[in-house]
């Protein structure tokens, strides 16, 4: 793997780390919605949890192109409908993020109609906030650009 391509993603990931609230946008036949959402990582995609019957599962359904944004973060990517979060199928991507947050997931045992959505990210771009530096990354050709905004 390339090694600014490397740089880039951990980068990312700090700028991210585990339950930053974020705006998802998706889209369907009467235009964008944009909510925030929480989101975890976890091996370079971006999760999270929302219920079978809202208007972001039913428009990933129909439509899995989705973004991501907060501060100087934007992602492109597909979103992938999984099944409730605690379901033996989610196991490994709920036991890393609840290494770090224990108990986070507990909340949602009891209601079945919640799903675990996936965000495999396609294109992004950053900014540290505290910095100015950053990286636009193409994740299908998996490079990445360095980039700088004067602070």
């Amino acid at each position: 793997m390339d090694k600014i391509f490397e740089k880039a993603l951990e980068g990312l990931e700090k700028e991210i780390g585990q339950d930053k609230l974020m705006i998802l946008a998706t889209r369907n036949e009467e235009g964008v919605s944009a909510r925030t959402v929480n989101i975890y990582t976890y091996e370079g995609c971006f999760y999270f949890v929302t219920e079978a019957d809202s208007n972001k599962y039913e428009q990933i359904s129909k439509n899995n192109s989705v973004a991501l944004s907060i501060d100087a973060i934007q992602i492109r990517g597909i979103g992938t409908l999984l099944s409730h979060p605690l379901s033996d199928s989610n196991e490994r991507v709920i036991g890393y993020i609840e290494s770090g947050l224990p108990h986070h997931f507990d909340r949602y045992k009891d209601d079945p109609a919640m799903r675990l959505i996936k965000i495999t990210p396609s294109y992004s771009s950053f900014l540290s906030m505290e910095t100015g530096n950053g990286y636009v990354i193409d994740y299908k050709k998996q490079t990445a650009m360095s980039i700088k905004h004067e602070m």
